[in-house]
């Protein structure tokens, strides 16, 4: 989802220009913002919880050279996806699963087990 998802949503919503769509798109998002750095959380009923949780500082490796590196200690924002939201996301898989048909499981392991070699893969050998 974008800025640009949210205006056009609330430029549909409301019937206004596209330009105080984004203003209010941006006045949103401002204000979830500054919830989050005035009280470290913003809930959103029936969507989900953000909360600002601190991380420490550590000691971790540089992945090319191998070399120990100081991480400093930090914030980050968490969410929590609320009951509702959970409850929506799989009521709605669920309708979609039910709509496809699954392959039958001798098919699906036949896929899996296809030896890897180029002939198998449809090239020419090198």
């Amino acid at each position: 989802m974008s800025k640009a998802f949210i205006a056009a949503i609330l430029q549909d919503s409301f019937q206004s220009t596209g330009v105080a769509a984004l203003k209010g798109a941006e006045d949103v998002i401002d204000a979830i913002v500054g919830e989050l750095l005035a009280k470290g959380s913003f809930t959103l009923p029936s969507f989900g919880a953000f909360t600002v949780h601190d991380t420490p500082a550590r000691n971790a490796l540089n992945p090319r050279t191998g070399e120990p590196v100081k991480v400093a200690a930090g914030a980050t924002v968490r969410y929590k996806a609320s009951p509702v939201l959970k409850a929506a996301v799989k009521e709605a898989r669920a309708k979609a699963s039910g709509k496809k048909k699954a392959a039958p499981a001798k098919a699906k392991a036949a896929k899996v087990a296809a030896p890897a070699t180029p002939a198998a893969r449809g090239r020419k050998k090198a």
